[in-house]
């Protein structure tokens, strides 16, 4: 029997230092006399995302990948000759990173959970707690510098309970810059970026990388999410002469820059932005103009991978999701369900769920096939981490009118076993 719990509403914690709070509300619970003994027969698996907030579009499809796996293991499962039943305690995050030292402490110190699961970039106050407390935990959806950084941790030290799997961030920025490379467009590259911890790191990576690259940068610099004006920015661009646009941008804020951009003659041929792209939302804010706007790909729905719990392959999952919700697939549904596929083919190679010390060291002996491609910590160079690939793609116009664009892979430079599946085109193509 699968189980699930919900909780959308928790305590806060202080933003002064997160891990610090992170380790403050753990040792609390220490002292409490409410600490959760978990049942024997009963594998409890806490997972969190961010289902709602600024960022709730990288969580949209967790529930229905969620529920999937739940109606999998609805019977329970069999390891090491016993059988166990499976519980699955959800949390929201809330796009919030002081709220998940609050849930890392509900999780790992009250509900006693056997895995710890989190697809949510902000999952370091929650991870520290696993750490600190020896319970195994899995995550995603952040790249693997920040992943060691926030910690103070390196690929030679890694973690004692924690792990991740996702791509590089440096590998963005050499698929963004391959990508206008092989497109012979002017080399002049206009950049701005959301002000936030990402952002900033994205902007010193892809200045250095540009200036070795002999790209000309025009600097748009970092702007706040309240700003409803990027006309400085349409300006500098013009002016400086880029013909190509770049950063870290939501959609709504890139929706008013190119309403902007257009009305001042700004002429570009190509726009290629982390977060705004991501999602069939962020292009479809364009109206008809969303054609051709570019962004990297970590999943799409015509790839040659297969789940290794369902046996279905990315076109099939995707359609299943489509006909289930009314909605376009996006790209953090293979990895909400391949945290699924890496969870479970450990607790059963672990031979003992019960066991966390077993649990973690079947999770860094992984080598396994997903629907996202391989993630293969048994072998990686980097301790705690499975790096995974990422390539470059583009919107294109539907052909089946099903939903207003699809998203096709046009560059694979740092990921060559990815098929391409058209051809890079300048937005002066696309009319």
């Amino acid at each position: 029997m699968v189980t699930m719990r919900y909780r959308l509403n928790g305590q806060r914690i202080s933003r002064r230092n997160f891990l610090q709070s992170a380790a403050g509300v753990a040792a609390g619970a220490l002292a409490a006399p409410t600490v959760a003994r978990a049942d024997d027969r009963t594998i409890k698996i806490g997972y969190v995302d961010q289902l709602t907030g600024i960022r709730a579009n990288f969580g949209e499809t967790a529930p229905w990948v969620r529920d999937q796996i739940a109606a999998l293991y609805k019977n329970g499962i069999d390891i090491g000759g016993k059988h166990y039943a499976v519980e699955i305690l959800t949390r929201d995050s809330q796009s919030d990173p002081n709220r998940m030292g609050s849930i890392g402490n509900e999780l790992v110190l009250r509900e006693n959970v056997d895995l710890f699961l989190v697809a949510d970039g902000l999952a370091a106050p929650a991870l520290e707690i696993c750490d600190q407390h020896g319970t195994p935990g899995i995550s995603t959806i952040l790249q693997w510098e920040p992943f060691y950084s926030m910690r103070g941790s390196s690929p030679e030290k890694g973690y004692p309970w924690t792990f991740l799997f996702f791509w590089s961030g440096a590998d963005i920025i050499k698929n963004y810059i391959g990508m206008w490379e092989q497109s012979g467009i002017e080399k002049t590259v206009g950049t701005f970026y959301e002000d936030n911890d990402f952002g900033r790191a994205f902007s010193g990576g892809m200045s250095a990388s540009l200036a070795k690259a002999g790209f000309k940068e025009v600097k748009g610099g970092i702007f706040k999410e309240q700003v409803d004006d990027f006309s400085n920015q349409v300006s500098a661009f013009r002016d400086g002469g880029a013909k190509i646009v770049t950063g870290l941008v939501f959609p709504q804020h890139f929706s008013t820059f190119w309403g902007q951009g257009k009305q001042a003659g700004l002429q570009l041929e190509a726009a290629t932005i982390a977060a705004a792209f991501v999602f069939p939302s962020g292009v479809e804010v364009l109206g008809d103009q969303g054609a051709g706007m570019s962004t990297e790909i970590w999943f799409n729905n015509k790839l040659p991978f297969k789940s290794s719990l369902t046996g279905q392959d990315a076109s099939q999952f995707c359609s299943t999701y489509e006909k289930d919700t009314g909605k376009q697939w996006a790209q953090p549904m293979g990895y909400h369900h391949a945290i699924w596929e890496v969870g479970f083919a450990a607790l059963k190679a672990s031979g003992d769920p019960k066991n966390r010390k077993a649990v973690r060291d079947a999770i860094a002996n992984l080598d396994l096939d997903t629907i996202i491609g391989k993630v293969d910590f048994k072998n990686s160079p980097m301790k705690s981490v499975a790096n995974t690939w990422v390539t470059m793609g583009q919107w294109h116009r539907s052909k089946d009118g099903k939903f207003p664009y699809e998203l096709f892979v046009t560059n694979n430079v740092t990921a060559p076993n990815v098929p391409i599946q058209a051809p890079f085109l300048p937005l002066s193509k696309f009319g």
